[in-house]
């Protein structure tokens, strides 16, 4: 989120959720914030067409569903809403307080299997609680994070986010355990998968190569932000390079044309880019249609 009031008044106004919306979106987006400071108690929100979640004075994506009128990634999350079925499968990697997993378990529905990863406690409380919230007893919340090799590593809390501690960092924060993807995942489809771990994406994925080999799930979503990947040694040539080995074609979705549109050199400053298995393209494509 940009850190300056200017700067946040822009991306309100220019978000494409916000069309037809934007005194709204403005005005609500001054209440929240008067809110925060005045009052401060949580209350919950209706998301994704009355599901509650549970808005926190400190919660990003809190305000996130405020500012962008229900659908804060919209590129993204219109993806899901044409693409997932019910009965899929889905994979968040990196919940938080369960934006995206909320969303794809509505989508899937009980017929279908979310598998939410959240290693920080606080933010775990939270993805249980909202996961409760809606009696979704298709959503399976593992406390623990994701990764190359099982273990502990520690975290370290960076505002409202959080991530794998380096040596560069002086923070502290909680010791975490770490599983692998194809040791924790049942044996069944996957249609998509979602990572948000803020730089160890590549560690993640390569946590999940026997899972990505049989072309599971069809579509990864990921960031590919080259100060965020070289926390861990990686890079985004390096991780564009390791999905092409593995299988997997980068795209980027039009929601306004609904189309999938390849690249091999996604922004980095745009949305995430879509990592499709190109065994299940043409199914991907069908899907969309």
């Amino acid at each position: 989120m940009p850190t300056t009031v200017h700067g946040m008044i822009k991306m309100i106004w220019s978000h494409p959720a916000n069309r037809g919306r934007r005194g709204r979106a403005l005005a609500t987006t001054v209440g929240w914030q008067a809110y925060k400071r005045l009052v401060g108690r949580p209350f919950d929100l209706s998301v994704y067409g009355g599901m509650p979640f549970r808005a926190y004075r400190d919660s990003s994506q809190a305000g996130r569903f405020l500012y962008f009128g229900g659908l804060p990634d919209y590129e993204e999350m219109t993806f899901m809403e044409r693409f997932l079925r019910p009965g899929d499968g889905f994979i968040d990697g990196g919940a938080n307080e369960g934006m995206f997993t909320l969303l794809a378990a509505k989508l899937v529905g009980p017929t279908g299997a979310v598998h939410a990863f959240e290693a920080v406690p606080t933010y775990l409380d939270r993805l249980r609680d909202n996961v409760r919230a809606s009696q979704l007893d298709w959503v399976t919340v593992h406390d623990v994070a994701i990764g190359a090799e099982p273990g502990r590593v520690p975290f370290v809390l960076n505002g409202v986010g959080s991530r794998i501690r380096t040596e560069a960092d002086e923070a502290t924060g909680p010791e975490v355990s770490v599983r692998r993807l194809d040791d924790v995942l049942p044996e069944r489809p996957f249609a998509m998968g979602k990572l948000d771990v803020e730089g160890a994406e590549h560690q993640a994925l390569l946590g999940a190569t026997r899972l990505m080999a049989c072309g599971e799930p069809a579509v990864w979503m990921v960031e590919l932000v080259d100060r965020f990947l070289g926390r861990y040694g990686s890079s985004r040539a390096q991780l564009i390079g390791w999905l092409d080995d593995h299988g997997y074609d980068l795209a980027l979705y039009d929601p306004d044309r609904n189309e999938l549109t390849p690249t091999s050199r996604p922004s980095a400053e745009g949305p995430d880019v879509l990592a499709v298995s190109r065994r299940r393209m043409a199914w991907v494509r069908d899907r969309l249609s």
